[in-house]
């Protein structure tokens, strides 16, 4: 890869090599007989009506696939049809397809509460709670329910994906291909091959990852992968932070001052307080020897905190409308104030710190493989500064901004 003039410049050159991403230097087990040929996929099934399960269907059908979305009660599919129908509506709305194109999408999206039309998918796609045993339980019963061929992946967004296939046939069949919310606004897509997973998997996949016109970063499975991984360890040093006595509003502006365009704080409150402080715990299951899990999550949610998803209006911040203010009643959680608050650029120093160290083990263990890779899936999937290049680009000294 060349290197551009200026740190803008090479993060926007990263989407375009990005876009012609391929599995070359990816190694895979030898294929399996009967499940080497490629595939295209035509008709994709998703399994859970909720935010992602929704915005995955949506998105696979505005761009001409077929899909059957399936949950395990009515109402839940009405819930989600009626987040289809909303994201279309808006779609419409700013200029993105006409009004009989997304009629003739929403047209290809077919529902059910049982197996029906799941026998003829080529690829069928997970994205219910992130529950291990769920999860396993869920994929024992597709694989009786879908032919030996069908591609069968996970959107998880930090579970190892060899732990949720343990009881599927044909093993050589399965990834994660994890999307990130919202669907059909966010460019990037981690694909995910696990030990077993075949390359002619993987081959179909990446193609239907493009078919989606999404940029794909290809990784290992490993807990959190890569995107999940670097930024919770972000949120988790920031956490501790704030437990040290740091004020909430002192780390964002800190944060938002260095170019990141939300502090870790309010990134929690979207992100959901909930999602936070399971993703903490399940960072501190896998990485137990260095991942010191901060407390300040689990005593939000305990006093009925969630953030901002879902429709909660408190975390770290009260929320009422567009408006938001400090959360008093958050403030009083904390330990008091710091014999010297740290400067801005300390904060930032320290946190980043903890970001660059996290990607670089994830380049060590083989994760990813480049660090144009981890500048690019940060940029896409994290919302990590453009000016600044890239999180290795920066790391290495070339961004002297």
């Amino acid at each position: 890869m060349s290197s551009p003039d200026t740190p803008t410049a090479y993060a926007e050159q990263l989407k375009t090599e990005a876009a012609a991403r391929t599995l070359a230097g990816w190694s895979f087990p030898p294929p399996e007989a009967g499940n080497s040929h490629s595939r295209t996929i035509k008709k994709v099934g998703v399994i859970g009506a909720g935010v992602m399960g929704s915005g995955i269907a949506h998105w696979c059908a505005a761009c001409g696939l077929q899909v059957v979305l399936r949950d395990v009660q009515p109402e839940f599919i009405a819930r989600g049809l009626t987040v289809i129908r909303g994201l279309f509506d808006g779609g419409v709305k700013l200029g993105q397809q006409t009004a009989d194109e997304a009629e003739q999408a929403m047209g290809r999206i077919v529902t059910t509460t049982g197996w029906d039309g799941f026998s003829d998918c080529d690829l069928v796609i997970e994205a219910i709670v992130e529950d291990v045993a769920a999860k396993q339980k869920l994929f024992a019963e597709i694989a009786t329910n879908v032919g030996p061929l069908v591609l069968l992946a996970s959107n998880t967004s930090a579970l190892p994906i060899e732990e949720l296939f343990g009881n599927v046939p044909q093993p050589e069949r399965t990834l994660g291909i994890h999307f990130f919310n919202p669907v059909g606004r966010m460019p990037l897509v981690e694909l995910i091959m696990g030990r077993q997973t075949s390359e002619a998997t993987a081959t179909a996949a990446l193609g239907f990852v493009k078919q989606l016109k999404k940029s794909p970063v290809i990784c290992r499975s490993s807990p959190g992968f890569l995107v999940t991984r670097v930024l919770f360890f972000y949120l988790n040093e920031a956490c501790r932070l704030w437990e040290e006595g740091v004020p909430t509003e002192t780390i964002d502006n800190a944060m938002r001052e260095w170019g990141w365009p939300m502090g870790p704080m309010r990134l929690i409150d979207e992100v959901g307080v909930d999602v936070t402080d399971f993703i903490f715990g399940e960072m501190a299951h896998y990485f137990t020897a260095r991942f010191q899990r901060a407390t300040i999550c689990t005593r939000l949610l305990a006093a009925g905190f969630k953030g901002r998803k879902n429709g909660a209006s408190s975390g770290f911040y009260a929320y009422v409308g567009r408006e938001a203010s400090l959360n008093e009643a958050a403030k009083l959680m904390d330990v008091g104030p710091m014999s010297s608050t740290p400067t801005a650029t300390e904060i930032a120093g320290r946190l980043m710190a903890v970001m660059v160290a996290e990607a670089q083990r994830c380049l060590d263990e083989g994760v990813i493989k480049t660090p144009a890779d981890v500048d690019f899936a940060l940029l896409s999937g994290a919302g990590f500064p453009a000016t600044r290049g890239g999180l290795m680009h920066w790391a290495a000294g070339k961004n002297t901004g």
